[in-house]
């Protein structure tokens, strides 16, 4: 159970801005909300790796994000790269599972957010 302290960045704004707006927020918290491994998901896991032992398989059906603590910016704001736009701090077997979706979760809606944002600006206020 070591505990892991994970920090999501990016590294360049997209279409070479000087911004961008941060989303997916809301897809994060609801993830994290309902992730766990189903009977259906265990099922797939041990036919794909049949020689695990059945205490990975315990391990797995415990997993949860009820240790896991997440801070983030709001929604809407406005970051730059380099900065922790969300700090994810939990079990590191969790964290570690975690990890990649949060990834695609930010980052695809913060480029949809950006676009958009950049799109409005070029049109003007009317």
């Amino acid at each position: 159970n070591t505990h892991a302290v994970f920090d999501l960045f990016f590294r360049k704004n997209p279409f070479g801005g000087e911004y961008t707006i941060f989303a997916g927020l809301t897809e994060v918290i609801a993830f994290l909300n309902s992730y766990k491994f189903t009977e259906e998901h265990l099922r797939f896991v041990r036919q794909q790796m049949p020689q695990a032992s059945d205490e990975f398989f315990e391990y797995l059906a415990g997993l949860d994000c009820s240790q896991v603590r997440v801070w983030a910016f709001r929604e809407g704001s406005v970051v730059f790269p380099r900065e922790p736009l969300l700090r994810v701090e939990g079990p590191i077997g969790i964290c570690q599972l975690l990890e990649t979706t949060l990834l695609c979760l930010i980052n695809f809606a913060s480029l949809v957010a950006t676009n958009a944002a950049r799109m409005r600006l070029a049109v003007g206020p009317n």
